[in-house]
């Protein structure tokens, strides 16, 4: 009976250091892996906006002369970036697109019609500001840099044991080239 109460109390020790030496390394490549995923949906919305040109508001793939990028502009506290469109023929109509955290999570709206999207979670901060070509902060600058920060498990979560992860993404937009004009 000693014997059988022994080889029990080994066998749970081995087994709470099975899981351990287990359950930590992969808690540590979920939140890796969910930060990264987050990261890159954010890094691909921006990217979509920053071509150049704006798909039709009906889902519709556009055309390279339909909603051509106008400008662009930062709150000024940096906590919104504002991307602005202007239709085929100058002048209205304008489409305008905005970026900002709202409850830890990176939200993109379109202004006409109004829809918004959560295109990334996780995030705990989002600052966009216009600089130079090499990130140094300049209002007067023609790019605009935007640092997201991403943070597993968030604030809000329920899961707020060990491990912890946060990491920041800096992006620096640049203008794109005006189309050429038809001849």
């Amino acid at each position: 009976m000693v014997v059988a109460i022994l080889l029990t109390a080994l066998l749970a020790v081995l087994l709470t250091a099975a899981a351990a030496t287990f359950a930590r390394p992969a808690a540590e490549v979920d939140g890796r892996t969910r930060l990264a995923l987050e990261a890159s949906m954010a890094a691909e919305a921006l990217a979509r906006d920053l071509g150049g040109y704006l798909a039709d508001n009906s889902g519709v793939p556009g055309t390279l002369t339909q909603y051509q990028f106008y400008n662009w502009y930062t709150s000024s506290d940096g906590t919104i970036l504002f991307l602005n469109y202007q239709g085929a023929n100058p002048g209205p109509p304008y489409v305008l697109v905005t970026y900002q955290q709202q409850d830890y999570g990176l939200v993109r709206t379109l202004s006409n019609p109004v829809q918004s999207v959560v295109v990334a979670s996780h995030v705990t901060g989002f600052n966009a500001s216009l600089c130079n070509s090499d990130g140094t902060p300049n209002p007067a600058g023609s790019n605009v840099k935007i640092a997201i920060t991403l943070t597993y498990p968030d604030p809000s979560s329920p899961r707020q044991g060990n491990p912890k992860f946060s990491g920041t993404y800096v992006l620096i937009g640049v203008q794109p080239p005006p189309l050429p004009t038809p001849q």
